[in-house]
């Protein structure tokens, strides 16, 4: 790949808390950037914040590497997508589209069930006046609609009972400013699956557990306080010790859903078990985290095989394909 002027889109993270959780710490930011670097690429820093725009016209980049979350609403995530797409500047990851609806976690759902894709009952409620759906049984999961990083959800997000849906769900109404997504609380195992690559050249990296490790917890979820506490609360198991025909569904959903929503680069998906052993989706994420040594597609492209400048040549690598820009002049 011949030497380019990279801009380095992202929002850096000051504030412990779930407020900025999405957000990258300096030292992942100062990771991929010397990542690019060690690859003879130019960095220029470009902090997603207002005088972005301003910035961008006068980097010059050839591309943006994007790892920026955006700042406000449920379309944050395809700010700086969009920016791009408004300037004609090639960029890494999904469009501004995808971004757009795979945060919105009950449209995600609504979409992909039209693919086949198994999702949870679910029902969004903004309000008193709002209404379960006819049939959905306790106990019931209630989180934020439109949050990343496990925004929202704690060790009582899972209710057994009217009074204590709505409780969390007039807390996120109040607190996150949007709707509450209220879905059926699946008891099985859990497992993320991290995907890589466009068209037909997708592939699926080895299928991660989430091994739940405190037993008294009644409804174990990869809530906030748990990625926080991660190194004792959860075990992780990659490749996951699991059957060859549950390998093969939750590897064909995956990629059913990854190219269903139009994804591009790369991607990582949650999915989960209900009590019968059936994988059903829970969110996508097309912009995962690519902090080394603690986000989960690091730890599951190591387990390929995969250094943490591995996983962001490659994604840089499908980008700079996609644009055609590895082409000689």
């Amino acid at each position: 790949m011949k030497p380019l002027r990279i801009g380095l889109a992202y929002n850096v993270k000051r504030a412990h808390g779930d407020d900025e959780a999405e957000y990258d710490s300096p030292e992942t930011i100062e990771s991929i950037r010397n990542v690019l670097e060690s690859l003879g690429h130019l960095v220029i820093s470009l902090e997603a914040l207002p005088n972005l725009v301003e910035k961008l016209e006068k980097s010059g980049v050839d591309l943006v590497f994007n790892i920026a979350e955006g700042t406000y609403g449920r379309n944050r995530e395809a700010h700086i997508p969009a920016l791009l797409e408004f300037l004609a500047i090639p960029f890494t990851g999904s469009d501004s589209a995808t971004m757009m609806l795979t945060l919105d976690k009950a449209l995600t759902k609504k979409i992909v069930r039209f693919a086949g894709v198994n999702t949870p009952n679910y029902k969004l409620l903004r309000g008193s006046s709002d209404k379960l759906r006819a049939g959905m049984q306790f106990p019931l999961m209630v989180k934020p609609n439109a949050e990343g990083s496990s925004k929202g959800i704690f060790d009582d997000s899972v209710v057994t009972d009217m009074a204590g849906m709505w409780s969390k769900v007039h807390h996120i109404n109040d607190h996150y400013k949007q709707p509450a997504l209220v879905e059926e609380f699946l008891p099985g195992r859990e497992f993320t699956v991290g995907l890589i690559g466009n068209g037909d050249h997708v592939r699926v990296l080895p299928i991660m557990e989430i091994e739940f490790m405190e037993k008294n917890i009644p409804f174990n979820t990869y809530n906030f306080r748990v990625k926080q506490d991660w190194k004792t609360a959860v075990r992780y198991i990659v490749p996951a010790d699991i059957t060859p025909q549950l390998k093969t569904e939750m590897e064909e959903m995956s990629l059913k859903t990854f190219r269903h929503l139009m994804c591009r680069d790369c991607a990582r998906i949650d999915i989960r078990l209900d009590s019968t052993g059936k994988p059903h989706l829970m969110e996508v994420n097309p912009l995962p985290g690519l902090s080394p040594g603690y986000s989960d597609l690091v730890f599951i492209a190591e387990a390929a095989g995969m250094t943490h400048a591995d996983l962001v040549r490659e994604i840089l690598e499908n980008a700079v394909k996609r644009y055609f820009l590895d082409r000689a002049d």
